[in-house]
């Protein structure tokens, strides 16, 4: 019984996380001076993105023809959480969107820009 109550606790915890609009991937620096590393973050939210847009239309595509019971613990739970990590992601895309812009545009836009959005 502990190891189902740890999986639970991890799941919600993974949950809040998810979440959490400006919660960072390990190794994200928002604050970087980097144009490459912006650049790279760019393409790691984008992707992230992508994946969740297909994963939630391939369910929103399935959901209608579940029966009733199914249809129902899909609209409640599995839709909300995927909802959410897409935000997430694409929020954080934005937000490096925004960081790349400003360092292709001198430091000193970027220090300001870094230091409202992170």
């Amino acid at each position: 019984m502990v190891k189902m109550a740890s999986r639970k606790e991890e799941a919600a915890g993974a949950a809040r996380a998810g979440a959490d609009l400006d919660r960072p991937i390990a190794g994200e620096d928002p604050a970087t001076g980097s144009l490459e590393e912006a650049q790279r973050w760019v393409t790691v939210y984008h992707q992230l993105v992508d994946l969740e847009q297909t994963l939630f239309d391939a369910m929103a595509a399935k959901i209608p023809a579940m029966p009733p019971a199914a249809r129902r613990e899909a609209e409640e739970t599995n839709v909300p959480v995927l909802l959410t990590q897409l935000e997430r992601f694409k929020h954080r895309l934005e937000y490096w969107r925004g960081r790349r812009d400003a360092l292709q545009r001198g430091s000193d836009e970027a220090d300001e820009e870094s230091s409202r959005t992170a």
